[in-house]
């Protein structure tokens, strides 16, 4: 295994005027962008999916696999995708349960 030397030298001017500027306390956090950061990596990465598990009847189970094969979905896409929907008032119920 090959073992690298840590250099402490600039490569360039440039690189040694940045490396001054950070050792004098020339460089400090900039929270507005760090938030925006924060907000973008959210949106960048959706929200946080989970796993669940429900018990259904399994003529249900083969409709939804039916009606999934039929719109090339998988089915547990189309669950997911039912359940957001009525939460969202997209599918109301007519009668109540």
């Amino acid at each position: 295994m090959k073992k690298y030397k840590v250099i402490d030298e600039p490569f360039d001017d440039e690189e040694r005027a940045l490396m001054e500027a950070f050792e004098r306390g020339g460089f400090k956090r900039d929270y507005e962008t760090e938030e925006r950061l924060k907000k973008t990596k959210l949106i960048v990465s959706g929200p946080v999916a989970r796993n669940v598990t429900i018990h259904m009847q399994q003529e249900d189970i083969d409709g939804m696999k039916k009606k999934a094969a039929e719109a090339g979905i998988p089915y547990q896409t189309l669950i997911n995708s039912i359940i957001h929907r009525y939460l969202n008032g997209g599918i109301i119920l007519k009668n109540a349960i």
